[in-house]
């Protein structure tokens, strides 16, 4: 993506959403990084990609920088993508594909997750972040079902997803996109 449309898909956020350039910059970024630098808009009409959120701290940094080496994830690789038949979840190994019509409810959420980042579940909630910063909570019914895979191998971990909470660098961009994407039947 040359640095023109980065300013300008900058600028667009920036109207959109309020933000400063800066980081209606690193937001366009990531988005494009999410998608692979495959030249797709993120803003393709019937598709939302959003990027994971990640701390700056020097511990968010030293978290994002080790799991590019040992999950293959982190900022610019972790991302969750609508449309209008699914919501999919990918950290790491973590894969999480939801049909849009068990999506009951999708919100800001005022969870305190503290300095903990990565992929947590215990008793069908699930909490996958890079900071505790952006955090949105779906309700899912019925249950989400994931497979086991490195990030979800620890401890017998159930694998009935019925409340998600994750960490997104545009929570209210993500929230307008799958409450746009809900059909009722």
């Amino acid at each position: 993506m040359s640095h023109d449309k980065i300013k300008k898909a900058a600028r667009e956020r920036m109207a959109r959403t309020g933000e400063s350039y800066a980081a209606a910059r690193r937001a366009v970024i990531g988005q494009f990084q999410a998608i692979g630098g495959t030249g797709r808009s993120p803003d393709t009409p019937g598709t939302g990609w959003f990027a994971i959120s990640y701390s700056d701290t020097w511990t968010g940094k030293l978290s994002n920088s080790l799991d590019r080496i040992l999950f293959r994830s982190g900022r610019g690789v972790s991302r969750v993508e609508v449309d209008e038949r699914q919501i999919r979840v990918r950290m790491g190994s973590f894969r999480l594909d939801l049909p849009r019509a068990s999506v009951r409810s999708v919100r800001r959420s005022a969870a305190k997750v503290g300095g903990t980042s990565g992929v947590h579940g215990r008793r069908g909630r699930w909490l996958v972040n890079g900071s505790a910063d952006g955090l949105v909570e779906l309700e899912i019914d019925p249950p989400g079902r994931i497979s086991l895979s490195l990030d979800t191998l620890y401890g017998l971990v159930p694998s009935l997803v019925s409340q998600l909470t994750v960490s997104l660098e545009d929570p209210d961009g993500f929230i307008a996109a799958t409450v746009g994407h809900h059909r009722t039947e």
